[in-house]
């Protein structure tokens, strides 16, 4: 276990893999069972001729010791679960946890906390004095990744009890009856409630405990039943809203067990499926169940794609699972939420809300990339898998073949745009002429997607529309492109590209300039389409672009490298660089000039002939900026305004503006 002193404290901290050190919890657990019974056993057996007492007593102290030793695993994993973990340094996928924390002292406090906790969270909700909600909310909040905190509260109360809890707490907020006013006075507490009983639940389901598996196991059973037995006639309520709609508010926050969110996701659908080709309302939820955002949580498909963004393992499982359509065909998960379902309009008054599917965008990127949301990738999230690619490829031909499926929601437009920026070498094999050498061009590191070239063009043409999903794919792109012409002139043997130095770079050029008079046209065609003036990019937008912009920089570095990258990620032969910085720099700041002057580009993307301009600019400073050498700018630059020109008959050809203008 890899250890640092804090230089501001002198607190060692630990760097834990979360999912290694799960996997070793498991194997000692199992391995330390097995070990003291049958060492017991044979003990017992050889004790009557006089053998192996000695020998198979150090064995048992092995076994004790390594039961011992358990719950401080434990505790190091929980605290590695903590969302709020930074990353531990020089190490990737590793997270930094404070080793003062692990003590059985504090493992003694926390049970003792537990055992409060449950005893409060067992009292009906609306029992609780203020005193004890903020004590409890307190408990929450202090001891959700304390082992062994939330695997204590969790299993004691039972699935029924915490759907129970959250129900009748999230609704203490409510009036009591027609006319008669509330007398709770922490209503506008209520979110840092559900958020803290989301983390401990969450916290929770990744434990193995006997009452943590059976806990798991009853709440996907009780998914679809009202979680309250009815009252007794005439005047009985219905039992209250169904288990899923309830759990599924609780899902918005933490890193809840893979297992459990599939096996969860399999038994929601289903039910889903029934509710919304029922009668009645869309889930029929009674009260107030979310507190947090602008959605009533009336939709379970909510808070269940937040939980899936927090998972990219689970994500990836659960959009490529199929079922069974109305037409009695396999379906995918990833198509009936993307295409078929209606999502229930789950507004607050006043408030118009699309969280829901949002959520699924956010979800969609986690299971596509591997990685959360807003992270970097890494060497390994960067090598994609058979089913993320597959994932990726149905989502390219869906909107492809039907634009309105974005066109219609473009706020999704962000998130498509970060799965897009790592997926860039896919769509440019999808995009570029050279067919036979596309995979030496622009190399992957895992499974490479198949993508056609008309589909590639109308799906970033329809990502492009919007602003947002343009400002991501225009500048990502560019750093892409900037860090592979680097690879490619530094490192040509590992490539293999067959083409001297500036063949390759004026080659990705040619190609980049494709890339972005695709997208350009896409924004271009949407901005005459409003009548709308575009602001030219300003301080503010530097300042927004800067924020989200640096993870691309990285990303970019990454993707180019990651298949010429060695056991443990080591990259090989020095594939490093700072044409991505440069290039991402100049972007929002502008390029230096022969007068000393900085020139700005992509200030209007009103006048497409600007944006070719900025876009060959670009080019021909990437070209530079990767090979050290200014002699490659010039023919960089004419090509990449052939590219651009290009895209002008690809987007004819594939028909991504006729398509648009016939449902308009």
């Amino acid at each position: 276990m890899d250890k640092d002193d804090n230089a501001s404290g002198g607190i060692v901290f630990s760097g834990i893999d979360p999912d290694a050190l799960k996997g070793t919890i498991d194997s000692v657990s199992r391995d330390q069972e097995t070990l003291q019974t049958r060492a017991s056993y044979y003990k017992t057996e050889l004790a009557y001729y006089g053998l192996g007492a000695e020998e198979l007593q150090d064995i048992l102290h092995v076994a004790s010791w390594a039961r011992d030793e358990l719950p401080m695993l434990k505790r190091r994993y929980h605290l590695s679960m903590n969302m709020d973990n930074s990353p531990f340094p020089g190490f990737k996928g590793m997270v930094q946890i404070n080793e003062a924390r692990v003590t059985r002292a504090a493992n003694a406090a926390a049970a003792k906390d537990a055992k409060r906790a449950t005893n409060l969270a067992k009292k009906d909700p609306e029992d609780l004095t203020p005193e004890e909600l903020d004590e409890l909310t307190t408990l929450f909040a202090l001891n959700h990744d304390q082992y062994p905190f939330a695997e204590k509260v969790v299993g004691a109360l039972g699935a029924a009890k915490t759907l129970q809890l959250w129900y009748g707490i999230s609704n203490l907020g409510s009036a009591p009856g027609y006319g008669r006013p509330s007398d709770f006075k922490s209503s506008d507490a209520l979110d840092e409630v559900q958020r803290n009983l989301s983390l401990t639940v969450a916290a929770a389901t990744n434990s193995d405990a006997p009452a943590m598996v059976r806990w798991k196991k009853d709440m996907v059973a009780l998914g679809g039943n009202p979680i309250a037995e009815p009252g007794p006639p005439p005047y009985g309520s219905s039992g209250g809203p169904k288990g899923f709609l309830v759990m599924s508010n609780l899902m918005r926050f933490g890193d809840y067990d893979d297992k459990f969110l599939e096996d969860y996701g399999t038994a929601l659908i289903k039910e889903d499926k029934q509710v919304l080709n029922g009668p009645g309302p869309a889930w029929g939820a009674t009260g107030r169940l979310n507190h947090v955002g602008n959605d009533k949580g009336n939709d379970p498909l909510t808070g269940y794609m937040k939980a899936l963004s927090n998972s990219p393992a689970a994500a990836t499982v659960f959009f490529t699972a199929k079922h069974k359509n109305e037409a009695g065909k396999p379906e995918s998960n990833f198509k009936y939420l993307f295409e078929s379902r209606e999502w229930p309009n789950d507004s607050k008054p006043g408030e118009e809300s699309v969280t829901g599917r949002n959520s699924l965008g956010h979800a969609l990127e986690a299971a596509m990339t591997g990685h959360r949301p807003g992270e970097q990738a890494t060497t390994e999230t960067a090598k994609h898998t058979k089913a993320q690619a597959d994932l990726f490829s149905s989502l390219v031909t869906s909107v492809s073949q039907d634009q309105d499926l974005l066109r219609n929601h473009e706020y999704l437009s962000d998130s498509f745009a970060n799965i897009s920026a790592e997926y860039f070498a896919d769509l440019h094999q999808a995009l570029t002429d050279d067919q036979e050498f596309k995979g030496r061009l622009f190399p992957t590191a895992g499974v490479t997607t198949t993508l056609k070239q008309w589909d590639a063009a109308r799906f970033l043409h329809a990502v492009a529309r919007n602003k947002e999903g343009y400002d991501t794919l225009n500048v990502s792109q560019h750093v892409y492109s900037a860090t592979l012409m680097e690879q490619q002139a530094k490192h040509p043997d590992a490539f293999k590209y067959p083409q001297n130095t500036e063949g390759t770079i004026t080659q990705i050029a040619y190609d980049t300039g494709l890339f972005q008079g695709v997208i350009g046209k896409g924004r271009y065609f949407q901005t005459n389409m409003d009548d709308a003036e575009v602001a030219a990019r300003d301080d503010a937008w530097k300042e927004h672009a800067s924020t989200w912009g640096g993870s691309f920089v990285g990303s970019a570095t990454t993707l180019a490298t990651a298949p010429f990258t060695g056991p443990g990620g080591i990259v090989l032969g020095g594939l490093t660089g700072t044409a991505a910085d440069e290039v991402f720099n100049g972007i929002l700041g502008g390029f230096d000039d022969e007068n000393h002057g900085k020139e700005k580009v992509y200030r209007n993307v009103q006048e497409l002939g600007e944006t070719k301009i900025s876009t060959t600019l670009t080019i021909q400073n990437a070209a530079k900026s990767a090979t050290g050498s200014e002699k490659y700018a010039s023919p960089a630059g004419g090509r990449a305004g052939e590219g651009f020109r290009s895209a002008n008959s690809l987007i004819r050809d594939s028909q991504a503006e006729s398509s648009q203008h016939e449902g308009e």
